[in-house]
């Protein structure tokens, strides 16, 4: 049985009720522009915007008169609910709740027309947020961030493989291992573009800007129409989702398609249609295709679903078919994965194992139980702090530095955190709340030194929806308390906070991250510059490359300059020598130290052509040979 919570009182009424059992307020409002049904809490309507003016107030009570107490419950209270010794009992917990109409979308041109026009404010928002995100996540795409590192020319390879092979399976050795979801958009975008660092960027920049308008549609079904607009504004301009759309990671595919699998799930739930439910499963199966970090996702849905059966344990075979479409929709998209995952399970595993706590020199390997459950013990508290903790920096990827959220969207989104525990009986609240513990709480096992981000990357529109919960909760809080005047000025307030937050994020990515060592040291922009500058020659020949830190096989060369060839001289890499020994053209190529050898170098041969890194200290020294 459906179950309708008063926003007043939170007294659970049956859905068939207008008005509440307890306190006597409605339920529902009806628009009077568009004839829409409302939330009883809603100021203004979730389909067409108009306002809804103030609820009715309750009903005078009735003079007091002696009745049996089982003849004072309400016609529309809850079975089971009933008073005793003067007090109402606490309803069973059985039933779910929502906060936004059931979704009632036909495909006709009549309809499409009207909801078209009843949305178009919205729509036009949720366009020009979508713009605004695709500028940010293009503009300078090839500067910002300097550089291109080896796991994503890793990923611009494993493309040109796609289109060279066809398919090359669900998972790549490459960079460690990781699955190949979203690199088979990478080999479009090269097969459209060419090969090179904007085509590999653009692709995953792509699924950025989709993860907008994905995640408005998650909120908007959850919890409606402002909770999404808020939410989908601040992760247009989120550092830390924008810091991951702009580089050649497939990491952020994660983050659309958990959006997308979230959005299915909730419209599959309210209409109660075995070929949605069946739908939202193959959405769902898409997830492990995406990045690693896909499994506490899967287990925040896991326990979703898990509360949701056992909310409507009184209709349980009629959920337990809609569950059983909604696993083979799953199984179906994922079995590939399962296959490779049958056939490679060490490999898998041995990937994943990479980033345990276990391999980290901070956990206590010959301590006591003690020491190891305060170890642990210190992790949870990291965990579940990391949102406004400032990070530490990560040489894989750049990020770091910094908190993931800025202070004042951290505060919301832990007060939207613990406002949805509260409201545990509400799948869109469950869900986001799940998807974010458990999130967290995955930190746990997984190397402090690095990686947070990376492995969060599923719960940030989730994240984000709750830091637009708690938003909507002050606003209404201070409408209740204060009237209209204390409601327009916490909208000033929370107006004010989502600019500063856009202002600070803004500025952070662009500015300070960007020019950050660390951002430095994990794109190799000075790797790129000199391999670039060593191949402007018409004819470079054979390039002698003097490198402490990289190997001239390294895959930035192999993806950018395929057809280079090259040696390594270096101490690190071969062995040191300046002596030319090939016939032909010939280019040294000094990196870092070993541009001090140029004077010697011109010393034995002059005569050859030199291009100097115009940095106050020079990167590198490129001195080419014609013969």
């Amino acid at each position: 049985m459906q179950f309708t919570l008063c926003f007043n009182c939170e007294y659970r009424n049956r859905d068939t009720a207008d008005f509440c059992g307890s306190c006597g307020l409605p339920l529902s409002r009806t628009c009077p522009a568009c004839n829409a049904k409302n939330h009883g809490a809603f100021q203004f309507c979730d389909d067409c915007g108009g306002p809804l003016g103030e609820p009715a107030p309750p009903e005078s009570p009735q003079p007091s008169v002696s009745r049996p107490a089982r003849a004072t419950r309400p016609a529309t209270a809850v079975p089971g609910s009933h008073a005793k010794s003067g007090a109402r009992r606490k309803p069973r917990a059985i039933g779910v709740f929502w906060d936004t109409p059931a979704p009632q979308w036909q495909w006709n041109r009549a309809f499409l027309r009207t909801w078209t026009r009843r949305n178009r404010w919205e729509l036009l928002a949720v366009l020009l947020l979508t713009v605004l995100a695709a500028f940010l996540r293009i503009y300078r795409l090839v500067d910002i961030p300097d550089g291109f590192n080896g796991d994503e020319a890793w990923n611009g390879m494993d493309a040109l493989r796609i289109l060279n092979d066809g398919w090359i399976g669900v998972y790549t050795p490459g960079a460690l291992g990781n699955m190949t979801g979203p690199i088979y958009l990478t080999a479009l975008t090269v097969w459209l573009l060419d090969a090179s660092i904007f085509s590999v960027r653009l692709s995953m920049a792509l699924f950025g800007i989709a993860a907008v308008p994905a995640t408005h549609l998650l909120l908007r079904l959850g919890f409606g129409r402002w909770v999404a607009l808020i939410g989908a504004s601040v992760l247009t301009v989120s550092y830390w989702h924008l810091h991951f759309s702009r580089m050649g990671y497939q990491l952020v595919a994660l983050s659309l398609v958990a959006a997308a699998a979230g959005a299915a799930l909730l419209w599959a739930m309210r209409t109660q249609s075995h070929s949605r439910w069946l739908a939202a499963g193959a959405v769902l199966g898409l997830v492990p295709y995406t990045y690693l970090a896909f499994p506490a996702f899967f287990a925040a849905v896991a326990g979703t679903l898990a509360v949701f059966l056992f909310l409507r344990r009184d209709r349980i075979a009629d959920t337990l078919v809609y569950l059983a479409f909604y696993a083979l929709g799953t199984l179906i998209v994922s079995t590939p994965f399962l296959l490779f995952l049958s056939d490679n399970w060490d490999v898998y595993m041995h990937r994943t194992s990479m980033a345990s706590v276990f391999r980290s020199n901070q956990y206590p390997q010959a301590g006591d139980a003690a020491d190891k459950a305060y170890f642990f013990a210190t992790r949870v508290w990291e965990s579940l702090t990391i949102l406004a903790r400032k990070l530490k920096s990560d040489g894989v990827d750049g990020s770091g530095g910094a908190s993931p959220l800025d202070l004042g969207i951290a505060a919301l989104a832990y007060l939207g955190l613990a406002l949805s525990i509260r409201k545990w009986r509400s799948p869109p609240y469950l869900l986001a709340a799940l998807v974010v513990i458990l999130a967290m709480l995955a930190q746990v096992f997984a190397l402090p030194e690095s990686g947070t981000l990376r492995r969060s990357i599923a719960a940030l529109p989730f994240i984000i929806g709750l830091a637009a919960i708690g938003a909507t909760a002050i606003v209404g809080l201070v409408k209740r308390k204060f009237g209209i005047e204390g409601r327009n000025v916490a909208l000033a307030g929370v107006a004010l906070t989502l600019i500063v937050s856009s202002v600070w994020n803004v500025r952070y990515y662009f500015g300070e991250l960007a020019q950050s060592p660390t951002v430095r040291f994990a794109f190799v922009p000075d790797h790129v510059d000199a391999l670039a500058a060593a191949h402007s020659f018409q004819n470079p020949g054979t390039i002698y490359f003097y490198s402490g830190r990289w190997s001239f096989n390294y895959e930035s060369v192999r993806f950018l300059h395929p057809r280079s060839q090259g040696m390594d001289r270096s101490r690190e890499f071969g062995t040191f020598d300046l002596e030319k020994v090939h016939e032909g053209p010939v280019t040294y190529l000094l990196v870092g130290a070993y541009a001090e050898e140029i004077n010697r170098l011109k010393d034995l041969y002059p005569g050859g052509e030199t291009i100097i890194d115009d940095a106050p200290r020079p990167r590198f020294i490129v001195y080419h040979l014609q013969s």
